[in-house]
């Protein structure tokens, strides 16, 4: 499941999933539908766009691990704030993704997070960009 409002990176996130064979199997710009659809359309991944224009993206990560805490939630953000990311860390997310990201530390996270047990690590990674 892709939840992202701008147009660009959800459609760069959909092609570059794709590429991999990985199946989109619901996509929102809505974060209230987000939460209304997973129970509907259980994926096993969720891209979760922390700025979302019709909802808080925090809020949406708070209430789909709430009620679905074997969800698995990587953050996309152009925001690069450690409070942002220790608060997404403490709700449960998998990883907080720094916008723009290397392809190819982008494609290895989902295919880490995707394949992982129930058992996570409590540190969830941070990738950017910056070398």
């Amino acid at each position: 499941m892709i939840v992202e409002d701008s147009e660009k990176p959800c459609q760069s996130a959909k092609n570059l999933l794709s590429s991999i064979n990985y199946e989109i199997v619901y996509q929102t710009d809505n974060g209230f539908e987000a939460i209304e659809k997973y129970p509907v359309v259980k994926p096993d991944l969720i891209l979760l766009d922390i700025s979302l224009a019709k909802s808080d993206g925090l809020n949406v990560l708070r209430e789909i691990k709430n009620n679905h805490p074997e969800s698995k939630i990587i953050v996309l953000t152009l925001i690069s704030d450690e409070n942002l990311i220790s608060e997404c860390n403490q709700l449960g997310a998998e990883a907080c993704v720094s916008i723009p990201y290397k392809l190819k530390d982008f494609v290895t996270l989902v295919t880490s997070v995707y394949n992982s047990s129930q058992n996570k690590s409590k540190v969830a990674p941070v990738l950017t960009d910056k070398t």
